[in-house]
């Protein structure tokens, strides 16, 4: 996927809807950018990475390359299990921190470089990133939580996200089934979303006219590998039997894709965030760019070391949706410059964050709060017939 083809993409949508301004009245992003453009001035930095971000790539991949050899030199159940989860854990977290930022091109600066080890990172995870890059950028990045703009809200139909969604009566319980159902959502993102959202195209705010033929070639190819590697190669080099290295497999993604779930989620997805629609005869979002984002996105553990190395971009999520274009490394300082920049223009209450277990406990009160809205919403217009909600 170009930067090109996604701008095509970006340009024929941002027509369509469109934010009240860019700024806040008071110039608040034109502050936020001033400083930033400062921390780096003063320090001589670039917006891509450096030497830290060359060091944690380092200790990251070796980390992988441990876990890999685990699973292919134990001799005891337990242990690989244990080597699986190890292994998906450690290539779920180089794809949060390195294979996120290789989708905006802002690692080395270098789009080629960069869209590269994207597309390897997340290969190796047997993901296709192709179809990913264009509605990550050109839906959710520019209109999160917008109803019908961010590919984020579509998610499952088991899962409702914005309360102004339709709803089923199933959806009642969706904060009780929604944990198990996250257990599989890695084993489906790879066997079948993938496959989805490629055959539909159109997807939110993204729309292409035809995918490459070449893209079908890799991401057959992808997954053929990724089974090789995890299912087939095991089995070969290790005396374990096909079942137990499926069993290994299928709780390693279990565990991992309920942690990978709740990341994602946790950011956008929660009590306190907001849900926006556009005016439906202006196509006017009738906010900011900039309040929009801060408002419907979520910090957690801002200011802890460990947080950042494993979670990269999502623990400080607002910063990354400000300035989408600036690597990871430089988060902790920008998110410190929007923090007080709001304080000191007396809207310090746009920003939020917490701890992910916080993070988790309110996305589960989210899902119960949101399908009893809906129900009662549709209950109630049911009754003044009327179907839909307005």
């Amino acid at each position: 996927m170009t930067i090109k083809l996604i701008l095509i993409v970006y340009l024929a949508n941002f027509m369509s809807i469109k934010y009240s301004s860019k700024d806040s009245p008071d110039n608040v992003l034109k502050q936020i950018k001033l400083k930033v453009d400062n921390y780096f001035v003063s320090n001589n930095y670039n917006k891509n990475g450096n030497v830290y971000l060359a060091i944690k790539f380092i200790i990251q991949v070796f980390l992988a390359s441990v876990s890999i050899y685990w699973v292919f030199n134990t001799t005891e159940f337990y242990a690989l299990i244990l080597g699986y989860l190890c292994c998906g854990f450690s290539l779920l977290i180089l794809g949060i921190n390195f294979g996120h930022d290789g989708a905006h091109g802002c690692l080395t600066g270098n789009k080629t470089i960069d869209g590269t080890l994207f597309q390897i990172i997340y290969a190796l995870q047997g993901l296709g990133g192709y179809m990913w890059q264009i509605r990550h950028n050109s839906a959710h990045h520019i209109f999160p939580n917008v109803y019908d703009r961010d590919s984020d809200l579509e998610m499952s139909p088991l899962i409702l996200l914005n309360p102004k969604q339709d709803s089923k009566p199933i959806h009642k319980y969706q904060h009780i089934y929604a944990t198990f159902l996250y257990m599989v959502v890695t084993l489906f993102w790879i066997f079948f979303e993938d496959f989805i959202i490629m055959i539909r195209k159109d997807s939110a705010n993204a729309r292409i006219k035809k995918i490459p033929m070449i893209e079908w070639v890799k991401i057959i190819g992808i997954k053929i590998i990724y089974l090789f590697n995890y299912i087939a190669l095991p089995c070969i080099l290790t005396d374990f039997s096909l079942i137990q290295v499926t069993s290994a497999f299928l709780i390693m993604h279990f565990v991992v894709s309920v942690f990978l779930t709740f990341t994602f989620f946790i950011s956008h997805h929660i009590q306190e965030v907001k849900y926006v629609r556009a005016n439906e005869q202006t196509n006017v979002i009738e906010n900011s760019w900039l309040s929009h984002q801060i408002n419907t996105t979520i910090d957690f553990h801002p200011n802890s070391y460990l947080a950042h190395f494993i979670f990269g971009g999502f623990n400080t999520h607002i910063a990354h949706h400000v300035f989408p274009d600036v690597c990871h490394i430089h988060y902790p300082a920008i998110t410190k410059i929007i923090r007080e920049t709001l304080v000191e223009n007396n809207v310090g209450h746009w920003y939020k964050s917490f701890t992910f277990i916080d993070g988790v406990k309110s996305h589960i009160k989210h899902l119960k709060a949101t399908a009893h809205q809906i129900l009662s919403e549709q209950a109630q217009q049911t009754h003044n017939g009327s179907v839909f909600p307005q």
